[in-house]
Parts: C-alpha cells; sequence; structure tokens
C-alpha cells in the first residue's frame, strides 16, 4: 500500500507533505507508515512519547532549567534503547543534541503530528482486519 492507497483526510494529507518536506528526517518514516501493521504502528507510537522526552529535557536543558534527576547516562541509555526498537528514529535522536530551541519546540509540534498520523493508521488496520 503506498502513501497514495492510504485514506487520510486532506487535512492530514497536508500536514504530510508538509512534514515530508521541511523535515526529510521524519519523511523515512511517514513512507513506512502505509505498510505498518498494528504491532508497529503501536510501538512507534508509544516510542515517540520517549522521543518526546527527550526532546523535552533538551528544550528544558537550553532554557537553563535542567531537571537535576536526569543525568546523560539517562539520556544515553534511552537513545539507545530507542534506536534499537525502532532504527528509524535514530537520525531524529542524533539530531536532538544540536537542535535550537526553535528546532526543538518545532520538533515537537512534528512529534505530534506524527503520532496522529500513526494512531489514524491503527485505526485503518483495525478496520481492514474487520
Amino acid at each position: 500500500m503506498t502513501t497514495e492507497e492510504l485514506k487520510f483526510d486532506e487535512d492530514t494529507e497536508e500536514v504530510i507533505e508538509e512534514i515530508k518536506t521541511n523535515y526529510p528526517l521524519a519523511a523515512a518514516i511517514l513512507d513506512r507508515v502505509p505498510e505498518m501493521d498494528m504491532e508497529e504502528a503501536g510501538t512507534l507510537t508509544l516510542l515517540l512519547d520517549d522521543v518526546r522526552w527527550l526532546a523535552k529535557i533538551h528544550a528544558l536543558h537550553l532554557l537553563n532549567m535542567q531537571d537535576k534527576a536526569v543525568n546523560d547516562q539517562m539520556i544515553e541509555s534511552k537513545i539507545n534503547e530507542i534506536k534499537r526498537k525502532f532504527p528509524l528514529l535514530g537520525q531524529i535522536l542524533d539530531r536532538i543534541h544540536n537542535m535550537t530551541l526553535k528546532e526543538t519546540y518545532t520538533g515537537l509540534l512534528v512529534l505530534e503530528s506524527l503520532e496522529e498520523i500513526l494512531k489514524t493508521r491503527q485505526v485503518q488496520v483495525l478496520r481492514e482486519k474487520g
């Protein structure tokens, strides 16, 4: 199934095209969505929570509001765990450390959109199975 065959509403289609154009690191993930089964789409949706947490920790660091309970070892451990479970997130995770605050906030919005697209895929898989 191609992205064109995957049925999204018009607004979602616009978001997908904007993400693919403006955020090429997410394009590889979006290209996989039409082929994802329930388990893969669900797993990725859950992993996005961890990526969102990492981005928030980075934003707090940039704002000089670090969470003292979170250390570099914890962050690297979480990054490595996510990469093992879903390697396509690796390029995004490698980039987080170098993002500006604006890029981090934008990335958080992209993650929200990606999560909605994945949820839509999960609903489609459920409907296909009847």
